[in-house]
């Protein structure tokens, strides 16, 4: 061991002593040598040492806190106790009793009693019935210028299935005289210038109100009717309506309807003969947003004669609702029964033709909306074919025969403009002008009223006072001489108003004021009107 340490020792002085020596010969030749770099010094920092810290919730506090609660002593005391709470039950319908039935009654000048009645059963989800009856009749200033008009009329309507049925009966008595003579040179008793028109009417029919499976509509209908006067003049009609309707996409639908009227006129062994006019319509709807197209054909037979007719109609919005164009090229054909002419003008003579009206219509016009603001313009081009004109008969001048125009063109000039503001105003204008030309077998439309302009206004004050009033203007119709002449009546301007005050619920009390001008004048020629005229009375609802 010793020895080790003795080398050791040894090893280490050797090696000191030679590192001097060395150190020596270098610091004498360090000005004759350079210095090479072949790297840049990088110094680096050791990584330091991560601490990772892993976090642990607080642990549950399971303890039930003891919550000591102080309320103090109520000294105050009150009468007034809650009411413990209960369920709420429905409220019953508030909608107010229906005044379903009415009285009126009132008496005027021209010896002019009205009775009025109208029953009604109210609302009900199962079935409706309605009766009403009028009677009206005056005595004018001219022997014989006197009229009565009594209606009676029945309607129920029932609901079960998704269907409604309907049902009506109708009765109605026109007594007229033939007042339009020359009455300081020619005398006429009652019974050579009076005449009473009859009709008996009875209809049914249904309609579905919800939409089957299939996607059909329906609505079909029978209406037969009894018509005759005092000269044993009769007709009697059917007229059956079955239109469907089929909807096959969103927006368009396929239609189809048939149309029977069927009459039969008989006034003795001499005159007999029926008129009837049938036709299918079948035709394709597309309702879309701003655009309405129905495009169709109107086949027509009437009394052994085939029509192909034209129905197309279209409706396009330029602008929403404000502004529509609306246009058509329509034909139909105008029954010219015995009671659709003594509804035209109830002077009429002897029926002796069957003659029926084809009317051919291409129009155009606008139409729309604005605010409370409704108006409707149409201009047309009409071609009648057989139209009925009336000219006075060359005895006394006080009947009319019907002659055939077998074809007359027309324009026609439509407009109308409304107001309305609820239920509490609203004025309606609305008037026609025609042109009429190109007569063949006739010289003028004798008859015929070729301008006509009709005023509506209404008027709620303080919800008890009820004001209307309306006007109409009239130009004049041609009519026929007895000595191939030809003249024109004149125009007349009828001037009408009326009121009703509320005195109570079930009472008020009504006046009306015709033709305040007092104005003649003569829609049929020879025929004038009665003047001002005043009609008032009471009304009873309950």
């Amino acid at each position: 061991m010793k020895q080790f340490f003795l080398g050791v020792l040894f090893f280490l002085f050797a090696g000191g002593l030679i590192f001097q020596i060395n150190t020596a010969s270098a610091q004498d030749t360090l000005k004759q040598q350079t210095i090479d770099i072949y790297n840049v010094y990088q110094p680096k920092l050791r990584n330091a040492a991560k601490l990772n810290l892993t976090a642990s919730l607080p642990g549950i506090d399971t303890s039930r806190p003891r919550l000591v609660y102080n309320i103090p002593a109520q000294n105050l005391y009150f009468s007034y106790q809650p009411v413990p709470l209960r369920p709420l039950s429905m409220g019953k319908d508030s909608l107010a009793t229906l005044q379903n039935n009415f009285i009126k009654i009132g008496v005027g000048n021209y010896g002019t009693p009205l009775i009025q009645a109208g029953l009604g059963s109210g609302r009900n989800d199962q079935y409706n019935y309605s009766a009403f009856f009028n009677h009206l009749s005056s005595q004018g200033t001219l022997e014989h210028q006197n009229f009565s008009n009594d209606n009676l009329g029945l309607r129920g309507q029932y609901y079960s299935g998704g269907h409604e049925f309907h049902a009506g009966f109708n009765y109605d008595r026109d007594a007229i005289n033939y007042y339009g003579y020359d009455h300081d040179t020619v005398k006429l008793s009652k019974g050579d210038v009076h005449q009473t028109y009859n009709t008996v009417s009875v209809n049914a029919g249904l309609s579905n109100i919800t939409e089957n499976k299939a996607g059909f509509s329906y609505q079909p209908g029978v209406k037969m009717t009894g018509f005759f006067d005092a000269f044993g003049r009769r007709e009697s009609s059917l007229y059956v309506e079955l239109p469907v309707q089929k909807k096959i996409l969103n927006g368009i639908s396929i239609v189809a309807s048939f149309i029977g009227d069927f009459s039969h006129y008989n006034a003795g062994s001499d005159s007999s003969f029926s008129n009837n006019v049938s036709a299918i319509h079948p035709a394709v709807n597309i309702d879309k947003p701003g655009f309405l197209l129905h495009a169709g054909v109107n086949p027509t037979w009437t009394n052994g004669k085939f029509y192909l007719l034209p129905d197309i109609v279209n409706e396009t919005d330029l602008i929403k609702d404000r502004l529509i164009l609306s246009s058509g090229w329509i034909s139909y054909v105008i029954k010219n029964s015995y009671q659709h002419l003594v509804n035209t003008n109830p002077f009429i003579g002897d029926y002796t033709s069957p003659l029926n009206t084809r009317v051919e219509e291409k129009y155009t016009g606008i139409k729309g909306t604005i605010g409370h603001i409704t108006y409707n313009t149409k201009f047309s081009f009409l071609t009648y074919t057989d139209m009925p004109l009336f000219v006075n008969d060359t005895l006394y001048g006080n009947k009319f025969n019907i002659r055939y125009e077998d074809q007359l063109n027309a324009y026609q000039l439509h407009g109308e403009i409304g107001y309305i503001e609820e239920e509490k105003f609203q004025v309606k204008l609305s008037g026609d002008w025609f042109n009429y030309f190109k007569e063949k077998t006739e010289r003028n439309p004798y008859g015929l009223v070729p301008f006509q302009l009709n005023l509506y206004l209404q008027y709620t004050l303080l919800q008890h006072l009820h004001l209307t009033a309306d006007a109409s203007a009239l130009s004049g119709s041609y009519f026929l001489n007895r000595d191939g002449s030809y003249g024109k009546t004149k125009g007349a301007l009828d001037i009408n108003a009326g009121g009703a005050y509320d005195i109570s619920k079930n009472f008020s009390i009504w006046a009306n004021f015709n033709n305040i001008l007092d104005v003649k004048y003569q829609r049929w020629h020879n025929f004038p009107s009665y003047g001002l005229n005043f009609l008032g009375g009471i009304m009873y609802k309950f």
